[in-house]
């Protein structure tokens, strides 16, 4: 996995903090928005929003942390992002 990121990015913050939590084992690319390389090529053709943070695992490409967060909790069956509705409905609701 690559995990597309600039480190001052409070929403690349949240991804980061639980990948490094878990040991999810990734790459971190660092896409460096003070110089505005997220308005640049190649970062433009590979993620039109010119937003970080974006994960790739193997052929998918995901952007906005809440994605990625509730994406890397299912993949790898974390207790944070409980499977009972209602419960997964009040983290969803924080």
């Amino acid at each position: 996995m690559k995990l597309h990121m600039h480190p001052a990015s409070i929403t690349s913050r949240p991804v980061r903090l639980l990948m490094a939590e878990k040991g999810i084992p990734h790459d971190e690319v660092i896409v460096d928005l003070m110089v505005g390389a997220h308005h640049q090529e190649p970062f433009i053709t590979f993620n039109p929003s010119r937003l970080v943070p974006v994960l790739e695992d193997g052929d998918l490409k995901l952007t906005e942390s809440s994605a990625i967060l509730k994406y890397l909790a299912d993949k790898y069956d974390m207790p944070e992002y409980p499977k009972d509705l209602k419960a997964r409905a009040r983290v969803n609701e924080v």
